[in-house]
């Protein structure tokens, strides 16, 4: 009598990476150049609240937070992306005085109106900026020694025009709060002009022709020229941009404080490249997000009013500050190297670089 013939059992159905559909998420994500800022984010945040949730976790202790994030957060954009395309701006800070220069002379010598002497102050910041740029290109000198040179020659203009001494500028209320007033329970209105530039600067980067010709030229200039890529051209722009942003940051102190003083903007060019480099842009270029640097911007501001707030002395934070900087740059590398040898890896393919830089 024949038997009959049973199938075998079924197993549930199994399709090729559906087991492990959340690895190459975490993988890509880690990848991209605000991993290691989130990180860094979340652990300040929390090391504060749970050692001075009392003071920490106040409406106070974020707009204070917002007030140093907005000022710094907008010149940090410029210079991160100035970074991503394989430059440095070290006159960042002394255009920021001398822009800041501008509006109080063009509102109080020749009595133009503020409105239009803050966006004569952005275009002449945007001015020196492409003094910059026009001097990197043309002489083929690193953008480091062009431009530690003209912070010497602004700062020089600054104290100049100063005399050493305070100017003050008489601004309508209307247009300080315009600029710097109060937006909602009390956090400063920059703070919208800061998450706007944040929004703005992110779709240049991603979604335009000129911010994929920006990581092109950072990860290979000599191959973005190679291919076409206006390199010169797309290399002023980004000294123009980020002198630009310079120049807003400028104008919000002005609005702010009502004077400038020839010290104006001293040091915050090495905050802007800390920011931007704790967000993940790397110092060799071709690599970093606007949202990082907004996140290294949150960290920077976190860091200085917490230290504060659980009574720990101001000196600290510089320390601090650096101890952040050279770890964010040996993580970056350890993930760029990471990319590198999967890159090279023969029969590899999983890993490519995306139009916005992100290794997919």
């Amino acid at each position: 009598m024949p038997q009959e013939t049973q199938d075998p059992p079924t197993s549930p159905s199994v399709h090729p990476g559906h087991g492990c559909l959340t690895a190459p998420g975490i993988r890509k994500f880690l990848l991209r150049p605000e991993a290691t800022a989130l990180g860094g984010l979340l652990t300040v945040f929390i090391y504060f609240s749970i050692r001075s949730p009392e003071l920490f976790l106040t409406t106070d202790s974020f707009i204070s937070v917002s007030k140093i994030v907005a000022e710094l957060g907008i010149v940090s954009i410029g210079v991160t992306l100035l970074m991503i395309g394989g430059q440095f701006d070290l006159s960042i800070g002394s255009v920021i005085g001398v822009s800041s220069f501008a509006a109080v002379y063009l509102a109080n010598d020749l009595g133009l109106h503020p409105v239009a002497a803050f966006a004569a102050a952005m275009a002449f910041a945007a001015l020196l900026g492409a003094v910059n740029g026009l001097i990197v290109v043309t002489t083929g000198l690193h953008s480091f020694i062009v431009t530690l040179g003209t912070m010497m020659i602004y700062r020089g203009m600054l104290t100049a025009g100063t005399s050493g001494f305070p100017s003050s500028v008489e601004i309508s209320d209307g247009v300080s709060n315009m600029l710097t007033g109060p937006l909602l329970w009390g956090f400063p209105m920059s703070l919208l002009w800061f998450l706007l530039a944040v929004a703005g600067a992110t779709w240049f980067l991603v979604r335009t022709r000129t911010g994929n010709w920006i990581f092109a030229i950072g990860q290979n200039r000599d191959a973005a020229h190679n291919l076409g890529i206006p390199v010169a051209r797309t290399t002023v722009l980004l000294f123009m941009l980020a002198s630009m942003m310079g120049g807003l940051t400028g104008v919000l102190q002005v609005a702010r404080f009502q004077s400038v003083d020839a010290l104006r903007g001293e040091g915050l060019e090495l905050s802007a490249i800390a920011i931007s480099v704790i967000g993940g842009t790397l110092l060799t270029g071709g690599y970093g997000s606007v949202i990082g640097t907004m996140m290294g911007a949150l960290i920077f501001g976190m860091v200085q009013v917490g230290l504060v707030l659980v009574g720990v002395p101001g000196f600290w934070f510089k320390t601090i500050v650096g101890v952040m900087l050279v770890g964010a740059v040996l993580v970056n590398n350890l993930i760029v190297n990471r990319v590198t040898r999967q890159m090279t890896r023969p029969g590899n393919d999983t890993l490519v670089p995306g139009d916005d830089g992100v290794m997919k």
